[in-house]
C-alpha cells in the first residue's frame, strides 16, 4: 500500500519551502530516504512513515550518514512534524545503532 503521507509532505515542501523535491521509488536501493530535497542550497533527506513510529536500523544508519556528510535528515511521521522542523530550523539528530547492525 502506498504511503499517503509522502505526497502531502512533497506538496508542503514544494509550496511552502520552495524545495526541489525528488521522491524515491520502491525500485531504488534499500535504505534510501523516501524523499530527498534541496532547500536553500542544503541537502535534506526525509524518511516518511505513517504506520511506524520507529526507524529501522538501516534507516537510522542512512540518516546518520547524511548528517555526517553535512546534510539534514529526519524520520517524519506527520505533516505537522515536518512543518515544525522546517519552521523552527530544528537540527537533525544522530541515532544510536544496535551493536548487531552491520552493513
Amino acid at each position: 500500500m502506498a504511503n499517503p503521507l509522502q505526497p502531502k509532505c512533497i506538496k508542503v515542501l514544494e509550496q511552502d519551502y520552495n524545495a526541489y523535491v525528488i521522491k524515491i521509488t520502491s525500485a531504488s536501493k534499500a535504505g534510501h530516504m523516501d524523499i530527498i530535497a534541496c532547500i536553500k542550497g542544503l541537502f535534506y533527506g526525509f524518511e516518511i512513515k505513517w504506520k511506524s513510529d520507529v526507524p529501522s536500523e538501516l534507516q537510522k544508519d542512512k540518516i546518520n550518514k547524511v548528517i555526517d556528510a553535512g546534510g539534514k535528515a529526519y524520520f517524519i511521521h506527520s505533516v505537522k512534524q515536518l512543518k515544525d522542523i522546517m519552521d523552527n530550523d530544528i537540527a537533525p539528530f544522530k541515532y544510536e545503532l544496535s551493536n548487531r547492525f552491520i552493513i
